[in-house]
């Protein structure tokens, strides 16, 4: 399913409804924001625990820094 959606002045952006309701999103429920590229994705995080989160946090940022073709080319010949 896709959807268009303005971006407000505050940066904020509304979830449809029938994407809130398809995925069971409320008030209160935590969502982790990732970027690839030009890429956003929004994914809803449900009784997870705070260390598991910490680790999703951790590889997205560590990803950035690793997974680029200047790295990967200096890696080649090894």
């Amino acid at each position: 399913m896709t959807e268009l959606v303005t971006v407000g002045e505050k940066g904020q952006i509304v979830i449809p409804k029938k994407i809130r309701d398809d995925l069971k999103i409320g008030k209160g429920t935590k969502l982790l924001v990732s970027k690839d590229r030009d890429k956003i994705t929004i994914k809803p995080i449900k009784k997870m625990s705070e260390s598991y989160l910490t680790m999703l946090l951790s590889e997205s940022s560590l990803a950035k820094d690793w997974l680029n073709e200047e790295e990967d080319k200096a890696w080649e010949h090894l």
